[in-house]
């Protein structure tokens, strides 16, 4: 049987993507299945190399470079989220984020998530060095500017509430428009438990606590979501102990019901440390 040489062409052409596909496709499984064989709230290594090395072989393929870019920035920022490494090689590993986050961003600066990673790489960058000359050198103001082209609330809003106003060197940062965009933030996805911890510490910065309350346990019935176990996980946490702040400082000023609330976290979390303990 005899093919026409423009079909022939065409077969060897899918021959040639379905091959270099492959490591996209072996890459994006293993971050599907990037809680698997968690240990508390640390990933497994062996995993994560896995998922770094199929991403960075399917950049080599054009056809898929920008889904394969953001997939590697992304395996990069979860890894330094989540997987054990020695404390002394922090800045290595966060240096290294940066680069590959700053040089696929500018690559693909209309990408969404490519930007929040490079955004929140920046920040973590930029608040472990030296924090006035990170202001000097116009870190933050990055920051505000990816974040603001993405519409990136979560971390234009977090940026406002954190950043100090400095008189001559910061002085856009402004909690009303922090209360503003982690307010867009929630209201954009209510499935993102740190969207609600965020607003949450900002409301407890403000001494509105129950207000607060109300946002610890909106997040904490939302559950974990199966596609972002550790993430979620580790949200929980953050507004669990932001409760026991809470409950600690200013239990005085909370609602009967959030004081109803408070009892019922107490309990969750006693049962989960009993839980542990058993293992």
């Amino acid at each position: 049987m005899k093919f026409a040489p423009h079909i022939v062409a065409t077969l060897l052409l899918a021959a040639s993507l379905a091959s270099a596909n492959s490591y996209l496709h072996v890459a994006d499984s293993c971050y599907a299945a990037r809680a698997l064989r968690a240990n508390g709230d640390k990933a497994d290594a062996k995993n994560a190399r896995i998922m770094k090395e199929a991403y960075r072989k399917a950049m080599e393929d054009s056809t898929v470079l920008e889904r394969a870019t953001e997939g590697y920035v992304k395996t990069l920022y979860f890894c330094f989220r989540f997987v054990a490494f020695e404390e002394k090689d922090r800045q290595i590993h966060l240096d290294s984020l940066m680069d590959a986050s700053k040089s696929a961003y500018e690559k693909f600066p209309n990408n969404r998530e490519i930007a929040h990673v490079y955004a929140s790489t920046l920040s973590m960058w930029g608040s472990e060095r030296n924090t006035l000359s990170s202001l000097k050198e116009g870190v933050a103001g990055k920051v505000r500017d990816v974040a603001t082209a993405a519409e990136d609330w979560q971390i234009l809003g977090r940026a406002h509430f954190l950043l100090p106003y400095v008189p001559l060197i910061l002085s856009w940062p402004d909690e009303k428009l922090a209360d503003k965009y982690l307010t867009m933030a929630l209201e954009k996805n209510r499935k993102d438990i740190y969207n609600y911890y965020f607003l949450a510490d900002l409301r407890y910065d403000q001494k509105r606590y129950d207000d607060a309350m109300e946002l610890i346990v909106q997040g904490l019935d939302e559950g974990v979501r199966p596609g972002y176990i550790l993430e979620d996980k580790r949200a929980r946490w953050h507004l669990k102990e932001l409760w026991k702040i809470i409950d600690r400082k200013h239990k005085d000023k909370l609602s009967p019901k959030h004081l109803e609330d408070g009892e019922k976290i107490r309990k969750e979390i006693e049962a989960m440390r009993n839980a542990n303990k058993k293992k």
